[in-house]
């Protein structure tokens, strides 16, 4: 019984740095300080350690010598390889259903772009939420806890990009719900390539938009886009 306990606190200290680091109050860069989390959270310096450790395992923090961990800052490239992962698992989902969609998924789905549909920048965290929640959705419906897992794990990347390397907020506002609809029309129509090919243009544009913001010229990239699938 002990070391359950001892379990669900790492676990719940994992999720509450995590909740921290993604709502940004504790940013990228940041030093992040064993001592002050322990005092913060009640308890030892070992599960907040531990925590530490998952959380780097996740890609959200790295360690340095002689300074010690820091949230993650994360490059064009890093949210590059993100996509990239996030896309693929997705497609691994959509193939190994071969585009047959559950019932239940697709209610999801519905529900998720109903809520979508007339959100502005301002509401940016919602669209943010919704995005997220329709893309775990395609991944959840598979049925397979390894992939889902894989996928989560690029969170905090999408996170990053999405709040941090994206500038023009206005514009991915605008574009989410006819984005997710393209979607969501190719999996209504079972077509599995249709699905598929619809969610490499959508994670695509998200990147292009990031190379035109941040002047990236790799025509190497989008040639390995396209090779990747």
């Amino acid at each position: 019984m002990g070391a359950l306990l001892y379990q669900t606190l790492r676990e719940s200290i994992v999720d509450a740095i995590r909740s921290k680091i993604f709502n940004h109050e504790i940013k990228p860069g940041q030093r992040i300080v064993e001592l002050e989390l322990a005092k913060e959270f009640h308890t030892s310096r070992g599960p907040i350690r531990e925590a530490l450790r998952q959380l780097e395992n996740e890609g959200i923090i790295v360690y340095a010598r002689n300074v010690g961990c820091s949230v993650k800052e994360l490059s064009f490239q890093d949210s590059y390889e993100v996509y990239l992962l996030r896309t693929n698992y997705e497609v691994v989902s959509v193939r190994f259903l071969q585009g047959k969609i559950p019932e239940k998924s697709m209610q999801h789905l519905e529900e998720i772009l109903k809520r979508m549909k007339n959100l502005t920048a301002e509401e940016f965290d919602q669209v943010f939420e919704c995005d997220n929640e329709f893309h775990e959705e395609l991944v959840k419906m598979c049925g397979m806890p390894r992939v889902q897992k894989a996928w989560k794990e690029q969170y905090y990347g999408n996170l990053f990009a999405g709040y941090d390397l994206v500038q023009d907020k206005e514009a991915i506002a605008k574009r989410q719900y006819a984005s997710h609809k393209i979607i969501y029309d190719a999996c209504v129509a079972g077509d599995c390539e249709a699905i598929c090919k619809a969610i490499k243009g959508h994670y695509w544009r998200t990147i292009g938009e990031m190379m035109r913001e941040q002047n990236v010229d790799a025509p190497d990239l989008e040639r390995g886009w396209e090779s990747a699938f």
